[in-house]
């Protein structure tokens, strides 16, 4: 059973009737949305390198605890995922989040991918208010664009780091996530954010200007 440190955290958003934001990309430029993904199979994290080093932030806007006993090994012990923060900067917003698998069953160098824990690496924004939804910015491809093809180009080149359902999750370590969506299109929008696909989202999160 999950353990809640914040009133901000609730599991995923039900099933809405929800235009999804438009998320793909092609361009050049200076834009955070077009940064392509670097040859280490991460993207450069907005104004920084690959390490995402740049832009970080050990803000904790909520927090929550549960059991990791889904995925395809079960890997025991609990998952904690941290909200850090949401702010945006001229046309896009970044989305920034820690997440860390504690097992004391498990030595401490063991390690699991997402895809051992069944989930995977896709946030996602849904202001449930506007009823839309918003996936990451993509390089290529396009969620929205009725193509299959569209949809796994946009997948693959997607502005998230980590990415990838073979990245590895060692006993004990956080490691520290982000991802770069579109500006919010409502000055009202307050959103419900899925930081990965399969554990449970925070609510109430409204985005902040970058400072």
């Amino acid at each position: 059973m999950a353990t809640y440190r914040t009133a901000f955290v609730h599991a995923f958003v039900p099933a809405l009737a929800l235009v999804l934001v438009l998320s793909g990309c092609s361009g050049g430029g200076d834009d955070p949305a077009t940064e392509k993904p670097s040859a280490s199979g991460g993207t450069a994290a907005p104004g920084g390198d690959a390490s995402g080093r740049a832009g970080t932030t050990t803000a904790v806007l909520a927090e929550q605890t549960f059991d990791a006993t889904a995925g395809k090994t079960a890997p025991g012990g609990t998952v904690t995922t941290t909200l850090r923060a949401l702010e945006v900067s001229g046309k896009t917003m970044t989305l920034r989040w820690a997440f860390r698998w504690d097992n004391p069953d498990a030595a401490d160098d063991a390690t699991n991918s997402m895809y051992d824990f069944g989930v995977k690496n896709l946030p996602t924004l849904t202001d449930g208010t506007n009823l839309k939804q918003y996936r990451p910015l993509c390089t290529e491809g396009a969620w929205s664009g009725g193509d299959q093809l569209d949809d796994v180009k946009c997948g693959l080149s997607m502005l998230v780091s980590p990415s990838g359902s073979t990245f590895t999750l060692q006993n004990h370590s956080t490691v520290e996530a982000w991802a770069v969506f579109a500006a919010p299109q409502d000055d009202d929008a307050t959103f419900d954010a899925l930081v990965i696909d399969g554990w449970p989202s925070f609510s109430a999160v409204t985005a902040t200007e970058a400072s």
